[in-house]
């Protein structure tokens, strides 16, 4: 499509990571004033996990499509196309006045970050080729490190009475430097569009063929289970370490930056693990750290004294496992499919939103008062990860292989 092919560039790759992380810094910023917005809104109790589960829907559905089509249109044009949507909805969100206007609107931002989101990994599968698993791991690194960042920034910014609107404010700056950064930087990475991909005639038979192979599904159940566990943990915690355990907004921040931060470190651990390993071999060590973790939480959080420490550690040791998972499935899966990196990258991406929706959906259904229903979700999702990935690859008669060399 250009006669000037994309090249690997350290600018690129931090510009990868800013269009990532979009998704999740829309809505980190916010955790620490959801109770705020809830209020200011004049929603009922609990009536704002509506517009956060609107967001994880629109991301995970959008990428279904937007994967496959940038195979056949290119990435450069999606993707502008989505950061345009996410710039008006996150502008139109400063005149919410109600808990289903404010839903809408993030829907509509779920679906503009999700375009980013998906076709960063794939740009990377593009531009990096058969080295992409430490690129990959490397672009993640990046992602969890504002995700670590973001709630303490957003928790800070409330605390001065600015209001969530202030915090909206940053969002919205972010998203115009990322969109003018990408106009500026990328050029189409997409030598061999696809004329017949995203077409509907052909996406089912597509999904079909990858989830064929064993290894795919394997990986993509992998990362649905594991984010699920993260993300019931983000949907839960505000609730639990403001209302139920009294610390302020501000310190939820610090605590949860300081609990996401083994994201980080499992990423960074993934990023030279990952091409001497294997991505199955990784990701079955994060699976033992999810499930070990959950598990010590839940009996730990009730031994007298131990309330606080008894979440914050093995939380730790829960994002440590996620963090050697996510980019290690993402390894496993998108890098074996180089001819359809958008539909592969595009799926993988609605498997993790699907194992949010999920976790956010039984979190809501259980009783709230305690850590309790939290744990619980926890603990379920990370056992099903294990052995879901296990008793998938079990009989496949492969070894595992380094997912780059």
């Amino acid at each position: 499509m250009t006669t000037h092919p994309q090249a690997p560039s350290r600018a690129l790759l931090v510009l990868l990571v800013a269009l990532s992380s979009l998704g999740e810094i829309s809505t980190q910023l916010l955790l620490p004033s959801l109770s705020a917005i809830e209020a200011d809104l004049g929603g009922r109790p609990g009536s704002i996990h509506v517009a956060l589960g609107a967001f994880v829907a629109a991301f995970g559905l959008g990428q279904l499509l937007f994967g496959p089509l940038s195979d056949r249109l290119g990435r450069r044009r999606v993707i502008l196309a989505g950061l345009a949507l996410h710039l008006a909805a996150t502008a139109g969100l400063f005149y919410a006045h109600s808990i289903p206007e404010f839903a809408v609107l993030r829907a509509l931002q779920g679906i503009g970050a999700c375009a980013a989101y998906v076709l960063a990994r794939a740009v990377v599968r593009d531009v990096w080729r058969d080295g992409a698993a430490p690129a990959l791991a490397l672009m993640m690194f990046g992602t969890l490190l504002t995700i670590a960042i973001a709630p303490v920034v957003g928790g800070l910014v409330v605390g001065t009475g600015a209001g969530w609107r202030a915090a909206q404010a940053v969002v919205l700056a972010l998203a115009l430097a990322t969109a003018f950064a990408t106009v500026a930087l990328y050029r189409e990475s997409n030598a061999a569009p696809n004329p017949g991909a995203g077409r509907l005639a052909t996406l089912a038979a597509g999904y079909r063929d990858l989830l064929d192979g064993r290894a795919y599904r394997a990986h993509a159940m992998a990362l649905a289970f594991s984010y699920g566990t993260l993300f019931t943990f983000v949907a839960g915690s505000s609730f639990v370490f403001v209302e139920t355990l009294g610390r302020t907004r501000a310190e939820y921040g610090l605590l949860f930056g300081l609990i996401v931060s083994g994201l980080v470190l499992g990423t960074h651990l993934a990023r030279g693990l990952t091409p001497r390993l294997g991505a199955e071999r990784v990701v079955r060590i994060g699976g033992v750290l999810m499930l070990g973790g959950t598990l010590a939480a839940a009996i730990l959080h009730h031994v007298p004294g131990l309330a606080l420490v008894g979440i914050v550690i093995p939380q730790m040791v829960v994002t440590t496992g996620g963090g050697l998972i996510l980019p290690a499935t993402l390894a496993g899966a998108v890098l074996p499919n180089p001819h359809r990196a958008g539909m592969a990258a595009g799926f993988m991406g609605f498997a993790q939103m699907a194992g949010a929706t999920g976790g956010g959906v039984m979190l809501a259904l259980l009783p709230s008062g305690s850590a309790l229903p939290m744990l619980a979700v926890q603990l379920g999702l990370a056992a099903a990860g294990f052995a879901a990935f296990r008793l998938t690859l079990r009989g496949a008669g492969a070894a595992p292989q380094p997912a780059a060399s």
